[in-house]
C-alpha cells in the first residue's frame, strides 16, 4: 500500500510492518518517529521488499535497483506490482 499525504495528515505504522517514506514533490519535510518497545521485532527485507503488491517503480526508486532487478526479484519471491 502507499498513500500521498498532505499538510497536517499523520500516519501511524502498525508495530512490526516495515515502512519507508519518499519525498515525491522535493519540498522541505519534517517527519518525527517514536517507537512503542524498547525491543523492536526482526523483519526480513527481501520479502518485505519483493514479495509484495507495490508497484515495481516505487520499489526501484527506494532501493536503487533498476524496475528490470526489481521484476526478476518479485518473479523469485513471489510478488507481483
Amino acid at each position: 500500500m502507499f498513500k500521498t499525504l498532505k499538510k497536517g495528515d499523520i500516519m501511524v505504522f502498525p508495530h512490526g510492518l516495515l515502512h519507508f517514506q519518499v519525498n515525491a514533490c522535493g519540498v522541505p519535510a519534517v517527519a518525527f518517529a517514536s517507537f512503542s518497545s524498547a525491543s523492536p521485532n526482526l523483519q526480513i527485507t527481501d520479502f518485505a521488499l519483493f514479495a509484495n503488491d507495490l508497484p515495481s517503480s516505487l520499489v526501484a526508486t527506494t532501493t536503487f535497483l533498476d524496475v528490470a532487478t526489481v521484476r526478476m526479484l518479485k518473479d523469485v519471491l513471489g510478488g507481483t506490482g
